[in-house]
């Protein structure tokens, strides 16, 4: 084989090596760039919306979305709408304690903030009332 031959292949191999590797940093670069900014009030954000977060919500609207799938079937032991066991829990614990137990979860059971990530305390507090009472 002719020298110039064999030196042509190595200048080749060497190119297309060096050619991945810049391929494969960028790739991982790209890889490595921010998913989304935070915007923070105040801030100009672009043309992007803020997200919507809905409150207000009555009990039994939190109760339906997030709380009937335990406490209407009675789940793990979780006590039903308006039933006995809940005024023990009130009398025992109070009904702030319901309501630190609500959004930190209780045991291994009862999920935080009931599932309700977006819940206000108010909102919360409502869910308690409609199970509390039923109204």
């Amino acid at each position: 084989m002719a020298p110039f031959f064999k030196l042509s292949i190595v200048v080749l191999i060497a190119s297309l090596t060096l050619f991945a590797i810049a391929q494969d940093e960028e790739t991982v670069e790209n890889r490595l760039q921010p998913f989304g900014n935070v915007c923070m009030e105040g801030e100009d954000c672009g043309s992007a919306a803020p997200a919507v977060v809905q409150t207000g919500r009555s009990g039994i609207d939190v109760y339906n979305a997030h709380c009937f799938a335990c406490h209407a079937t009675g789940v793990s032991n979780a006590p039903l709408v308006a039933a006995e066991d809940w005024q023990v829990r009130l009398d025992e614990k109070g009904y702030e304690t319901l309501l630190a137990n609500t959004k930190a979860g209780f045991n291994v059971v009862m999920p935080p903030m009931g599932t309700c990530m977006a819940c206000s305390d108010d909102e919360l507090k409502a869910a308690i009332d409609y199970l509390l009472y039923g109204e």
